[in-house]
């Protein structure tokens, strides 16, 4: 009974390829439609899965990373407050970037169809240019010696 409850015994998802229906990796055969699976495809499979689930994870994190740091930045205006509305927004100032490069160089080679996928690649787009808005002030700041 313990082996069934331990981390390394984790089922990994996938779609089937004839229904598109969700489907775990132990599966003989589709719960849905019957169709035989074959176990190294359904494990491949299962594993561009997880790797597309990430990416729109990620992309989603990007979206509410940037969509924070107006708050952080109103924050600074307030007494008491200021200092922790500074403290945040120099931490976002310096991650939006960061995590946007490693977005782009994580899953930016990925080739899906997968809506959400296409979704999440169109969540990154402006936000990687907005990044590279922020990172040409950086640079001002930076060198302006104004941190």
């Amino acid at each position: 009974m313990a082996q069934s409850l331990s981390l390394s015994s984790a089922v990994s998802v996938f779609p089937c390829p004839n229904c598109k229906e969700t489907i775990n990796t132990s599966m003989q055969q589709c719960s849905f439609c019957h169709t035989p699976i074959d176990q190294a495809s359904a494990e491949q499979s299962a594993a561009i899965t997880s790797t597309i689930s990430q990416a729109c994870s990620d992309a989603s994190y990007l979206k509410i990373m940037l969509g924070i740091l107006i708050p952080f930045g109103v924050l600074t205006f307030f007494p008491f407050l200021g200092l922790a509305g500074m403290v945040g927004f120099v931490f976002i100032k310096y991650a939006v970037p960061v995590m946007t490069i490693r977005w782009w160089i994580k899953y930016g080679r990925i080739k899906t169809a997968d809506p959400d996928f296409r979704r999440a690649r169109g969540i990154v787009i402006p936000v990687t240019a907005i990044a590279l808005i922020i990172l040409a002030f950086l640079r001002v700041n930076l060198f302006g010696l104004r941190l």
